[in-house]
């Protein structure tokens, strides 16, 4: 058990740095275009829709398994304080259970679109370009399908600990 734990935490972590990789990406993408425009009077035309249709999707989707694995997410515990151990143990499976639910939901929903978009072969057409685009579709359902497997384990998790002990610390 403690395998898959670890595996998820270090799935979790490769991509928190996908992430953070796309974060770059973009920045560097905007500096250049800033740049080339300024200094050259030349713009990458494409910019624009790069950076809305592909980093900030990776950005916005791809994390939401590694805050889910590091309990980052927000969360609202108005009488957590007060019940016994082994009810906040069922409360916390019955969350990351729900979790799971939404994810799931969220996923579906999202794929279909995808599909959608994949069958039409969607693209953003420029002057004499036609870039491309249905591939950042399938990017949120893989987001919140990875964020449905996080949470499935957070809940395999709360199940096998004893329910007198504390949340386990994860670092990620």
């Amino acid at each position: 058990m403690n395998a898959i734990f670890n595996f998820a935490s270090r799935a979790v972590r490769v991509l928190a740095l996908i992430a953070a990789i796309g974060t770059v990406a973009m920045m560097l993408h905007i500096c250049i275009d800033v740049v080339l425009r300024n200094l050259f009077r030349v713009s990458l035309d494409t910019a624009p829709e790069i950076v809305a249709r592909y980093y900030m999707v990776v950005v916005a989707f791809l994390p939401l398994a590694w805050l889910e694995r590091r309990d980052g997410m927000v969360s609202v515990e108005l009488l957590e304080w007060v019940l016994p151990p082994r009810l906040r143990q069922i409360s916390d499976i019955l969350v990351a259970l729900m979790s799971v639910a939404a994810y799931s939901v969220l996923a579906w929903t999202t794929m279909k679109s995808a599909m959608g978009h994949y069958k039409v072969g969607t693209y953003v057409e420029f002057v004499d370009f036609k870039m491309p685009v249905w591939h950042s579709y399938f990017l949120p359902p893989a987001g919140f399908i990875l964020a449905a497997l996080i949470c499935l384990v957070k809940a395999v998790e709360f199940a096998v600990r004893p329910p007198n002990t504390a949340k386990p610390e994860i670092v990620v």
